[in-house]
């Protein structure tokens, strides 16, 4: 009987102790996120990583292609041990040394430096060079469209989410209060079913709204690129001040500073340097080199031999035309993508602008409205009403101001859009 009663106690005995060993369970830190330690993170993600990748392999291209200006400078040796019957050459790896059969010594050891350079070559190595810069201007540009792409990304993920945790919070507390005026035993079955309907809708809309604030949450997540179980919070207001959009000045603007026309003016200049390069097969390559060789079969070696050769070489090639052919159409298919992509953003610049504009109008409307129905509201708080006529009032409230909150975001997002289509900032 006793035994019955002491294995219990010993088990919860030894669970206590393992709970003690084990410490306090650390909770980690949450993190606090605003606006500016945002666009400050957006160097961790992997698209703009890529794209300074990308400009990296173009500055080592550059660089390879400056070098292509130096002579081809070198040193070679060998030592070779041989048997011949007959007289017969070294393979050309190894300079194509004649070797011959009764020799004094069937060793052979030799040793030599070389340079090679280019004299002329029809511009090539110059157009190589050209087309290495411009690849490089043009990953640079890529570079910048891509980060601000994903400046106006997170931009929208941070806006989304405060707006998400506005309407949450609006929503529980607006639940909070239908709860409250449901409790009062002081109404009649038609507005016990009125309430009860109210009650159900709040209900609805507040799981809705917390359910948006989760998906937010990890929407602003994946943005950064941090762990999705990452604690955290968002802080900042959703505050908005007018803009001022000159639309003729921001399609010129747009011209000059958008990096996709940027980075597409350059993938013209690059066609027209394909052209140039096609057209350089024609001109004969003149080269300049010299060797100086020590040759002998036994050590010391004492033998030498120099030489200094000028070379020319004329190309007959088969496919001159048919590349040419193709370097020139690649060339004007580049000039008419140029013309398309122009279009294309002056007609993003122009209906960036008219979102702008509309929401400009619009939320300054909202605004006025919400605070004079709150203002109202709030002078008709302390006088003695129905529960539903206060349930119905605040309900009224609710909806304009998540209306204006929609609209205060709404703005802030088409700024940043119309910063996006523009290439730059407005003035503050």
């Amino acid at each position: 009987m006793i035994n019955r009663f002491l294995a219990p106690c010993l088990c919860l005995a030894l669970a206590g102790t393992t709970v003690r060993a084990q410490g306090p369970v650390r909770q980690a830190t949450e993190r606090v996120y605003t606006i500016e330690e945002v666009v400050r993170l957006l160097r961790n993600d992997p698209r703009l990583q890529s794209a300074e990748q990308d400009v990296i392999i173009a500055d080592a291209r550059v660089t390879e292609a400056k070098l292509r200006f130096l002579p081809e400078v070198g040193l070679q040796a060998s030592a070779t041990k041989y048997d011949a019957r007959y007289p017969f050459a070294l393979s050309p790896e190894f300079r194509s040394l004649l070797l011959f059969p009764g020799a004094s010594s069937e060793s052979i050891y030799s040793g030599r430096a070389y340079f090679n350079m280019p004299i002329y070559e029809g511009q090539r190595t110059m157009n190589t060079l050209r087309l290495a810069q411009a690849s490089q201007k043009q990953a640079l540009s890529k570079r910048d469209s891509v980060k601000m792409d994903v400046t106006l990304h997170a931009k929208e993920a941070f806006y989304r989410l405060l707006l998400a945790q506005e309407r949450a919070s609006a929503f529980d507390l607006h639940l909070k209060n239908v709860e409250l005026a449901a409790e009062k035993s002081d109404m009649g079955p038609w507005d016990r079913v009125e309430s009860e309907a109210s009650l159900g809708v709040a209900r609805s809309r507040s799981a809705e709204a917390k359910h948006a604030l989760d998906a937010a949450r990890l929407v602003f997540l994946n943005t950064l690129s941090l762990e999705l179980d990452t604690p955290f919070r968002v802080q900042g207001a959703l505050e908005t001040r007018p803009a001022k959009a000159d639309v003729e000045k921001a399609v010129i603007w747009a011209m000059e500073l958008r990096p996709e026309l940027q980075s597409q003016t350059y993938r013209v200049q690059m066609d027209a340097i394909g052209v140039n390069l096609a057209l350089g097969r024609r001109y004969p390559t003149i080269t300049l080199a010299g060797d100086y060789e020590l040759t002998a079969q036994r050590f010391p070696i004492k033998n030498n031999n120099w030489d200094v050769t000028i070379g020319i070489r004329v190309p007959f090639a088969y496919d001159y035309w048919s590349q040419l052919k193709q370097k020139r159409a690649e060339q004007r298919q580049g000039e008419l993508a140029r013309a398309e992509l122009q279009d294309l953003v002056r007609l993003e610049v122009r209906q960036a602008a008219e979102t702008l504009r509309w929401w400009q109008e619009e939320w300054p409307r909202r605004e006025s409205q919400w605070l004079k129905v709150q203002a109202l509201y709030d002078d008709a708080s302390s006088k003695p009403a129905p529960a539903l006529t206060r349930l119905r009032a605040r309900d009224g409230v609710l909806e304009l101001r998540l209306a204006h909150l929609a609209a205060v975001t709404e703005h802030i997002l088409a700024r940043a859009r119309f910063e996006r289509a523009v290439g730059r900032e407005l003035p503050q």
